[in-house]
C-alpha cells in the first residue's frame, strides 16, 4: 500500500506538467499521504512569488504544512535565490534529492 509520495516538477510554469504537478501533491496531501514536492530544473520557475494560480496553489500547500523543496544549483543555473520564491520553500542541494525520493513509496516525475 502506498503511504507516501514525491512528486518532481521539471517544467517550468505555463507548461500543463507544472501545474499537475502541484495539484497532484495538493491532492495527496489533502488525503492523509505524506507529500514532498520538489522543483528541479526548468521547474524553479514555477516557484517564483508572483500572483497567480501556481503561486496560490503553493502557498496553500505550505499553508497545510505540505513540504515543497527547490534545488539549490538548478536556482542558481537561473540567477534565482532563495529570496526570489514564495516563502516557506526549503532549498535543497542536488546530493539529497535521491535520499528525499529514497524516503518514499513511490516517486513521480512531472
Amino acid at each position: 500500500m502506498i503511504n507516501s509520495a514525491c512528486f518532481v516538477v521539471s517544467k517550468p510554469l505555463g507548461v500543463e506538467q507544472g501545474a499537475l504537478g502541484i495539484r497532484t501533491a495538493w491532492a495527496c496531501h489533502q488525503n492523509g499521504f505524506e507529500t514532498k514536492l520538489i522543483y528541479a530544473e526548468e521547474g524553479v520557475w514555477c516557484l517564483i512569488n508572483n500572483p497567480g494560480y501556481h503561486t496560490s496553489m503553493l502557498k496553500d500547500l505550505i499553508q497545510e504544512e505540505g513540504e515543497i523543496y527547490a534545488v539549490k544549483e538548478d536556482l542558481e543555473k537561473r540567477g534565482l535565490t532563495e529570496e526570489n520564491l514564495v516563502k516557506g520553500i526549503e532549498v535543497i542541494e542536488a546530493a539529497d534529492v535521491a535520499e528525499l525520493c529514497e524516503e518514499m513509496d513511490c516517486v513521480n516525475y512531472f
